[in-house]
């Protein structure tokens, strides 16, 4: 009887065996396109990366494009033909200027010609500024920052922003660096995505309004808390919205998005921002 139960065992291990089928997936090749990153902003001149993009399946670095051809345009004018600083990086001594359009054009050998258009928003509008002191809460031993101020949307189009807050601080080493600084919207919102420091909102919830923002800033209220306040394009805001969600690529039960790209026949973003830094600090 023993012998029999090996023997059924046995073959019934031999059929399950035999059920494995293998299938060889003819897959086509990858053909690389120009990556090309830049956000440009009024208060800095124009940076832009290239890299070639490459196969989901390959496990290499980037590689950087070295030889391309960078022009910016506006208004049909070409305003800068950017120079390369090494490493896929390029830029030239030219700054962008506020609530004008630009159009940037990449091209490089062995590669179709990108290219992509954005703009840099207005100023955003920041008045009545106030700060004080917040009591130590019971776990904490001492006292933070409040802030508030009031922001003023523009009525005539969808608005969004961003805003993040950093002290000056030192390593261990003595090197001068910005520490972020945490914050907490106390009034009348939350922020509606996050990526790194930067706390991300549109205007859904009072477009055209004059708004006020109270912020509860985990700084000693001695110190001085930078708060900057940044104007962004729709680009901007939907590149990082999609790009934090993808984040959650481990996580099953979120469903998978592709990053926002607005670059012509390339991947990437060119994307614009405005910033008003507010500095805030109670004596």
């Amino acid at each position: 009887m023993m012998r029999k139960q090996i023997s059924i065992l046995a073959l019934l291990l031999s059929v399950l065996c035999s059920c494995e089928t293998v299938i060889e997936l003819d897959l086509p090749g990858h053909e690389p396109r120009l990556v090309v990153n830049s956000v440009i902003n009024p208060d800095s001149a124009f940076v832009v990366d290239v890299s070639a993009s490459q196969s989901a399946f390959s496990a290499g670095a980037h590689q950087p494009i070295t030889n391309a051809m960078v022009q910016v345009y506006q208004a049909g004018q070409l305003v800068s033909s950017l120079q390369s600083i090494g490493n896929g990086k390029y830029t030239s001594d030219q700054k962008p200027q506020p609530l004008q359009h630009y159009t940037m054009q990449v091209s490089a050998a062995g590669f179709t010609t990108v290219d992509a258009a954005t703009f840099v928003p207005a100023s955003p509008i920041i008045r009545d500024l106030r700060a004080a002191r917040v009591a130590p809460a019971a776990d904490m031993y001492e006292e933070t920052t409040a802030a508030s101020f009031i922001l003023a949307d523009n009525p005539e189009q969808d608005n969004f922003y961003y805003i993040q807050a950093y002290t000056p601080d030192t390593t261990y080493e003595g090197k001068a660096y910005r520490r972020s600084v945490n914050m907490e919207f106390t009034a009348p919102f939350e922020e509606e995505f996050t990526m790194e420091d930067r706390y991300f909102f549109s205007d859904k919830l009072f477009n055209g309004k004059s708004v006020p923002l109270e912020l509860h800033l985990q700084n000693l209220p001695a110190n001085t808390t930078y708060v900057r306040v940044a104007h962004i394009t729709p680009e901007y805001y939907h590149y990082v919205r999609t790009l934090e969600k993808q984040s959650y690529k481990d996580n099953f039960s979120t469903t998978p998005e592709s990053v926002a790209n607005n670059i012509k026949n390339g991947i990437g973003i060119f994307a614009g921002y405005h910033v008003v830094t507010l500095a805030v600090k109670v004596k």
